[in-house]
């Protein structure tokens, strides 16, 4: 239905590459090194990224590489997913996976709500 279309927009982002979300919570526990990593990647003169999921290879260069990686210059711990998608990520990291020796000055993760609604139980 139109949740599904939705999602989906919201996940593909017309091919926009990105952090998938379990990887993010990783990353975000060492925004600076992030930083540190990009600044040297980026000095790299490059055409493609071959990722190792999804979609590849990817005809971007140093700033839209780099740009995939904005939530660790912006401070917050933010993915272009629905927050929907991204609840169950952030209820475990705020519960059973709170023991991580590195916690996020990031904060845990969030997405923009998309109004998705739960399907209905059969």
């Amino acid at each position: 239905g139109e949740d599904e279309v939705k999602d989906f927009q919201r996940f593909s982002a017309a091919g926009k590459p990105t952090v998938l979300p379990i990887i993010q919570i990783i990353l975000a526990r060492g925004p600076e090194e992030v930083q540190r990593w990009l600044g040297v990647v980026t000095k790299w003169k490059f055409k493609r990224v071959v990722p190792m999921h999804l979609d590849a290879p990817l005809a971007i260069g140093p700033s839209e590489f780099a740009n995939t990686f904005e939530f660790a210059k912006s401070g917050k711990n933010e993915v272009r997913f629905c927050d929907e998608d991204v609840q169950f990520l952030r209820k475990a990291e705020e519960g059973p996976l709170n023991f991580s020796v590195y916690k996020s000055t990031l904060g845990t993760l969030r997405g923009e709500p998309c109004g998705l609604r739960k399907p209905p139980k059969s």
